[in-house]
């Protein structure tokens, strides 16, 4: 008998599971939401900024920078854009290029109170599908996308030096 009175629980358990509505996460945008990151471009300075021809017959281009971050809170670089590169990837000199490296401008932590360098022989974006106006003395435009919806651009003449292979 005792097994009956177990059995009878077991619907009703079934039961309460089918009328139970499931949760739902709240819909909202986590690059708004993070404190501190609104305004990450009045935080960062893009200084020693200079662009160059690498791969003339490939026409690439490097871009060689430094970032620093004065502000109290770490920021995202989310993105680097620019209407005369229309692919931009990350790149290391003398490494091997990975996915990682490729997509490192797209998730780029700047730690408070910091300084990265992206030298000449280091890590640096490659502009591959540049425009075919882009010329040496010419100057190109890129935005630096952080995560919280701010960016700020940098204006830099792509140097007349000999361009290395």
């Amino acid at each position: 008998m005792k097994l009956h009175a177990h059995l009878g629980i077991l619907p009703a358990l079934l039961a309460g599971l089918l009328v139970h509505t499931p949760a739902h996460a709240e819909d909202r945008d986590p690059g708004k939401s993070i404190p501190g990151q609104e305004n990450a471009q009045k935080d960062i300075e893009i200084t020693n900024v200079s662009m160059q021809l690498v791969r003339p017959a490939g026409h690439v281009y490097a871009l060689y920078f430094t970032l620093t971050n004065k502000g109290e809170n770490a920021h995202l670089v989310t993105n680097v854009s620019s209407a005369s590169c229309r692919t931009l990837v990350g790149h290391h000199s003398d490494q091997e290029s990975t996915s990682g490296t490729l997509s490192l401008f797209t998730h780029l932590s700047l730690p408070a109170n910091t300084t990265l360098v992206f030298p000449h022989g280091g890590y640096h974006l490659l502009c591959l599908d540049p425009d075919p106006a882009l010329k040496a003395g010419q100057n190109a435009t890129f935005t630096f996308s952080f995560l919280g919806g701010s960016s700020k651009d940098v204006t830099v003449a792509v140097d007349q030096g000999k361009a290395t292979e």
